[in-house]
């Protein structure tokens, strides 16, 4: 989530290109850079060295989101000091730009931040933080266990193994793990064979785990609770993707407008229009892909369940050419279920099936 910063005048400026072993920062103030260093990455080393240099004077701190999270801003805003976390796409970049360092990237930090060009993504906090966590465990285990089935896959096809246990089922059942350990293959591969079905068991064992403690978590804090309740209403979807939500959008009492959601997800329209001419396409794409698949998944079950949601997606479809009508009026019904997710969290009621 991104929020348009104001513009700032009469304030020290400090743009802070982060990473692993040092803080590189610019000073800006009243449109003119005064100082350019390096610090170790320390947060209290960074504050404490611009409170000396610039007594009396109110920093106002600027830094791109990265892989160190958010530990300058939680000591920061701790502090009561102004501190803005931007999202690595909201930066301008000019096709003619072929030079890129830390020292550039601190100084455009601060000359945008300057001039109101930035927006601030909304950093999760407390137990939403915690959330994000847990929820983002889920996800690599879903994706141990099936890059753990693609494998067993690939071993299948590259040894040429086949039966008809095997090619009749779909499903990885019990039955269908029991038939791949009682294959009767070479040594090596019954030893890759059983290597991998450990990791497929690992993982789904994680997941059962973290499935478990996603709920414990949700039993913990009653406002995570609640809007769980408050989404599940909502048809299609179910627990996973309630917490998802939640994990990845953060408090919702901090949402502003119903477009919010989508945008974030990547479900709006891109537009490329000028003049008389104008030219929409597909959907943007950018934003959260794991919970915009969830999303997308979830309109599939909607529209069987609600008649309102059902007659929005007929009437998508029949609009478009048959052969990919489907795919768009499902994604406008993803689009339709944010400004629902929206509705029921900022007014905390459940959904209205019709």
């Amino acid at each position: 989530m991104t929020v348009q910063l104001k513009r700032t005048f009469g304030d020290i400026i400090v743009g802070v290109d982060v990473d692993k072993k040092h803080y590189v920062f610019t000073v800006r103030e009243q449109g003119v850079n005064i100082m350019h260093k390096t610090l170790v990455a320390t947060p209290a080393i960074l504050h404490n060295y611009i409170k000396k240099q610039f007594p009396g004077k109110k920093p106002i701190y600027v830094y791109e989101a990265g892989p160190t999270g958010f530990g300058l801003y939680d000591h920061l805003t701790a502090l009561k000091v102004p501190c803005h976390v931007i999202s690595t796409l909201s930066m301008p970049v000019a096709k003619c730009e072929t030079v890129k360092n830390n020292g550039i990237d601190s100084r455009k930090l601060a000359e945008y931040m300057e001039a109101g060009k930035l927006r601030s993504i909304r950093v999760p906090m407390n137990e939403y933080r915690e959330l994000r966590h847990l929820t983002k465990v889920r996800e690599l285990c879903v994706s141990y266990r099936t890059k753990a089935k693609q494998r067993i896959k690939g071993l299948l096809l590259y040894s040429s193994i086949s039966n008809s246990k095997l090619d009749a089922s779909k499903h990885w059942s019990t039955g269908y793990i029991e038939t791949l350990r009682d294959l009767k293959i070479t040594p090596a591969e019954r030893y890759r064979l059983d290597c991998l079905l450990e990791d497929l068991d690992y993982a789904r064992r994680s997941l059962i785990k973290t499935h478990k403690e996603l709920k414990t978590f949700c039993k913990t804090y009653p406002n995570v609770r609640e809007n769980v309740k408050y989404l599940e209403s909502i048809p299609g979807i179910g627990f996973i993707t309630a917490v998802t939500i939640l994990g990845k959008i953060g408090d919702p009492s901090l949402l502003r407008y119903s477009k919010e959601i989508a945008s974030f997800l990547g479900l709006t329209q891109w537009e490329y229009s000028t003049g008389d001419v104008q030219s929409r396409g597909s959907i943007t794409h950018f934003g959260n892909k794991v919970l915009r698949k969830l999303l997308v998944e979830c309109a599939w079950s909607a529209i069987r369940k609600d008649v309102r949601l059902n007659q929005f997606y007929h009437r998508i479809k029949n609009r478009n050419n048959p052969k990919y009508a489907s795919q768009i009026a499902i994604v406008a019904v993803a689009r339709k279920m944010t400004q629902i997710i929206y509705r029921v969290l900022k007014e905390q009621r459940c959904y209205v099936q019709y």
